[in-house]
Formats: structure tokens, sequence, C-alpha cells
């Protein structure tokens, strides 16, 4: 009798531990990896308009307690501009509806839409500017592979 209680027992704690290890792995949320730098081309429509540039994702907390993404040309390549954008880490989502342009010296609108990071080694977004000939005409595409981070 006693060797049957310390089997159940025995079990027991056996079931016990596996519940516990396994609670732990689905708690940790799947995220994807929207920090880097990336080598992307402009496109209005399906035609090129730039050469080759680099820009830089970061996720930083903004004054909400929320992560924001901040999207800058690192070379001023294609745009003077650094933006922040809400982002959803768990999708590799980005966007904002208008945000100011955070390295020009007059508050220029830009909107960000439809951003996404592939597979995690690929970027996606459409990128207007207020400062543009007509503002906020243009719908550029930028997409391009991440170099490094």
């Amino acid at each position: 009798m006693k060797q049957l209680i310390f089997l159940l027992g025995f079990i027991a704690l056996g079931v016990f531990a596996s519940c516990e290890r396994d609670s732990t792995s689905l708690e940790l949320p799947n995220t994807v990896k929207v920090d880097g730098l990336w080598e992307v081309i402009a496109y209005n429509d399906s035609m090129a308009i730039s050469t080759p540039f680099s820009i830089q994702t970061l996720t930083r907390e903004n004054s909400m307690g929320r992560d924001s993404l901040v999207i800058k040309d690192s070379q001023n390549e294609f745009w003077n501009f650094q933006v922040s954008s809400a982002v959803n880490k768990k999708l590799g989502a980005f966007e904002t509806e208008l945000s100011s342009c955070e390295v020009c010296e007059e508050q220029i609108g830009i909107i960000v839409s439809n951003g996404k990071i592939i597979n995690n080694d690929s970027i996606h977004f459409e990128i207007k500017f207020e400062d543009d000939e007509t503002p906020f005409a243009n719908n550029y595409i930028i997409k391009g592979r991440r170099v490094k981070g």
C-alpha cells in the first residue's frame, strides 16, 4: 500500500511539473524583430525612383508606455526624414495617421501606412510627405531587405 501511495505521489508530481513547464512556454509571445538596418528602394507606383539607400528602424517606448517605431533615412539619400509610428511587434506591422518629421526644421507631416516586416528579413511600407510638390499627393512605396540587426 505504501508503494502505491508513493507511486501515485510521484506520478502527480510529474504531471504537476509538466503542466508548469507548458504554461510558461505558452506565456512567451512570438514577436517579429522590427529593429534593424535595411537596404531599401523607393518606388512611385511600380517604377523605382531611387538607388538603394539605408533606413534604420528602432523601437522605443512613447509617453503612453507603448512601443513606437522610429523610421529614419540614415543617409538622407531619398528624403530627409525621421518619423515615429505605432508598431505591433507581434504582427510586425506599423503605421501612423499623421506624424511630424523629427529631424526637419519645420513641422512637416508624414503618413506611414501598410508597414510590415516579412519573415524578419524584408520590410515594406508606404509613405507620404507634406512637403512634396503637392502635399501628401504621392504615395511612395519603400521596400527592401535587412542588412543588419
